[in-house]
């Protein structure tokens, strides 16, 4: 503090050691000239030209009130836009790395002449203003104008070309962006997952080598768009598998409706309050503020979703006059024991001609009507989107070889356990098989950190497995244990 310069304090949770408290809210002893600051009862000097900033990777870090109050916070947190033109760049730097070479030439073209023309203007403005006698009579003036006329006049045609040059590799760049703009659909998909279960947490990185692997293993193809719609697809299901993987069984079909929900969005095929409907119904609306339930037959729950899709879904507009003249129909398909298998009265015909969007109308209405039967409805969704398919709903199996295929010696792998699972037998068998030393297997409790620490750099050193188990026993090892992988990686 004391020599003015900055410090930078990385890693911070949601609270902020008090002992810094007289330098956040600036509790200054002034002598003379000179600054200081009492911290933890240490009076040390104080530079005003000092700063401190925090920094922290929680996602949404819950501050408190007085915390904020001493603080000015800076939200760096990427935006959905704002990361796809940064896999758009990947994208063009991976598929067309000339392209990409040769857009960087031109900014730094077009830098250099927008400067050269800043510096001509400055320097004939000087000259102007620095002439005390007749400007027609001075020759050398006159001589620099022109000079300077043909010069600007260069420069400008420069920048003429230059743009041109950059709208052409724009457009070519834009035959890749649907690559990117799902690569950004999928990470944030992934991100909202957390709020689920915050066991769901997958980095930015991660996902990276997820989309850069995807080009790699997406099939070759000679027209662009052909090559795009081959890395969409790659890198669709390559995401899917990894998370799911880390999924429990409960929230798989989550993930894949929010993944699928969130490209129909962006593609503008399902607007955002037709989502919002699926996630609550009718639950906005009152009894007493709506047309009263026409059908005895039918539950005052169900009414109100009825008008509230009426109202939400412009396809859906008539719904309830239709329904009214066509009761026993509608009554028929609402009592039955499978009625997203039979075919809807008064829509069939109009749901098949909307074939983008018909799977999800259906959907709609089925949770409308028939709300315990939306899980089923929703997986006949999936299959029948164009977006998605019946991979993204038939049952997967990860098997420890596959996760071993994914695994790097950096990295940590963790079992989300349910009641009676135990790995260790597979991953026992699994390291027979690569011919590996015994797998070293501890069971975390108290005093168990120094084994497990001992064993890490045993692994390190031989190459064994370390297996820890029980770890919500030793959480502070779980804490330490990203620092010691760090250390591994660097050193």
């Amino acid at each position: 503090m004391g020599d003015g310069k900055t410090l930078v304090v990385v890693g911070v949770e949601d609270i902020i050691d008090p002992m810094l408290d007289p330098v956040l809210e600036k509790e200054l002893i002034r002598k003379g000239s000179k600054y200081f600051v009492n911290v933890s009862d240490k009076v040390m000097d104080y530079d005003p030209n000092f700063r401190l900033y925090f920094i922290s990777r929680l996602p949404n870090p819950t501050l408190s009130p007085e915390l904020q109050a001493k603080t000015t916070l800076i939200d760096f947190t990427v935006t959905q836009k704002g990361l796809e033109e940064q896999l758009l760049g990947k994208v063009i730097g991976k598929e067309q790395r000339a392209l990409e070479e040769q857009l960087t030439q031109v900014l730094e073209e077009v830098n250099v002449n927008t400067k050269s023309l800043m510096h001509l203007d400055a320097s004939l403005l000087e000259r102007l203003t620095s002439n005390s006698g007749d400007l027609l009579d001075d020759d050398e003036l006159v001589s620099v104008l022109a000079g300077t006329k043909a010069k600007a006049a260069d420069v400008n045609a420069k920048l003429v070309a230059a743009d041109e040059t950059r709208s052409n590799i724009a457009e070519k760049r834009e035959q890749f962006r649907p690559a990117a703009t799902r690569g950004s659909v999928l990470y944030f998909a992934i991100v909202e997952m957390s709020l689920v279960n915050s066991m769901y947490q997958t980095s930015l990185d991660q996902f990276l080598d997820l989309f850069m692997g995807s080009m790699d293993r997406a099939d070759p193809a000679t027209l662009a768009s052909k090559r795009v719609a081959n890395i969409i697809d790659t890198m669709t299901y390559m995401t899917y598998r990894y998370v799911n993987r880390g999924l429990y069984e409960a929230d798989k079909l989550a993930f894949v409706m929010l993944v699928t929900m969130k490209i129909l969005i962006v593609a503008d095929k399902v607007k955002g309050d037709e989502m919002a409907f699926l996630l609550r119904g009718g639950a906005t609306l009152d009894i007493g503020s709506v047309r009263g339930n026409s059908f005895k037959w039918m539950t005052n729950e169900v009414w109100l979703n009825i008008v509230q899709l009426s109202q939400q879904c412009k396809f859906y507009a008539d719904l309830t006059g239709k329904m009214v003249a066509n009761e026993a129909a509608w009554r028929r398909w609402y009592e039955d024991n499978q009625p997203e298998n039979k075919t809807i009265p008064d829509y069939e015909h109009r749901l098949t001609d909307e074939a983008d969007v018909g799977p999800f109308l259906k959907l709609l209405l089925v949770r409308c009507l028939r709300i315990d039967r939306t899980i089923l409805m929703s997986k006949e969704f999936l299959r029948n989107t164009k977006e998605m398919g019946p991979t993204y709903v038939e049952p997967v199996t990860d098997t420890i070889e596959s996760v071993y295929d994914d695994m790097c010696s950096e990295v940590p792998v963790i079992f989300l356990l349910s009641r009676g699972a135990d790995p260790t037998d597979t991953i026992e068998i699994l390291c027979r098989k690569k011919k590996l030393p015994p797998l070293a297997v501890i069971s975390l409790g108290e005093g168990q950190e120094v084994v497990a620490k001992k064993a890490i750099n045993a692994g390190v050193v031989n190459g064994s497995w370390v297996l820890l188990q029980n770890c919500e026993l030793c959480l502070e090892l779980m804490g330490e244990l990203e620092g010691i992988m760090e250390k591994l990686k660097g050193g």
